[in-house]
């Protein structure tokens, strides 16, 4: 071995840092955005084994439970103040 050989310039050993801490809003706004992906998500398979039961003969709708959902939507629509449509003023 030489004598001459040059020493490399000695680097301190990486620090292991914690990631930085988010804000309480920003963990927030990642959950709800990861919910929002996950809903979509199940929406798109329902539909897909509604559209599949539907092509097999198999899909059956309730009555009593599409009627109840009109009370509700309606209920809902008249506590909240809302007009239907055929109640607004049509122009002249």
């Amino acid at each position: 071995m030489s004598a001459t050989r040059k020493a490399k310039p000695r680097t301190p050993p990486a620090r292991e840092t914690a990631p930085p801490s988010r804000s309480p809003q920003a963990c927030r706004r990642s959950q709800v955005k990861a919910l929002a992906k996950r809903r979509a998500e199940l929406r798109v398979q329902k539909i897909r084994e509604i559209k599949a039961r539907i092509e097999q003969g198999t899909y059956h709708v309730d009555a009593a439970e599409v009627a109840k959902s009109i009370v509700r939507t309606e209920l809902t629509r008249l506590l909240a103040g809302k007009r239907p449509n055929s109640d607004k003023k049509k122009k002249s």
